[in-house]
């Protein structure tokens, strides 16, 4: 019974989770610092880098790109070390 108890409190902070970061990407798009769904280019993804929000910007990637998560920040990361001042972190 206790088993049960700890699936679904993982279920629920899975799904609490998910609604916050449904609601961040709403709130950017609102805002205009991330495109419409299916409207990213890689243009986005480097505007993002360039304001330190590499969260979102492997985000977006995955979005556009439908990579891995690992491809992804990888992507993002050359292009944060490739920016001027580029900073890898």
């Amino acid at each position: 019974m206790i088993a049960l108890y700890i699936v679904a409190a993982a279920v629920a902070a899975a799904l609490a989770l998910n609604a916050l970061s449904r609601r961040r990407t709403d709130d950017l798009r609102q805002t205009g610092l991330y495109p419409p769904p299916g409207r990213g280019s890689d243009t986005d993804v480097e505007r993002l880098v360039a304001l330190g929000r590499k969260i979102d910007a492997i985000k977006l990637h995955r979005e556009i790109h439908g990579t891995d998560l690992k491809t992804a920040k990888d992507a993002v990361d050359e292009m944060a070390a490739a920016a001027p001042g580029g900073r890898s972190r």
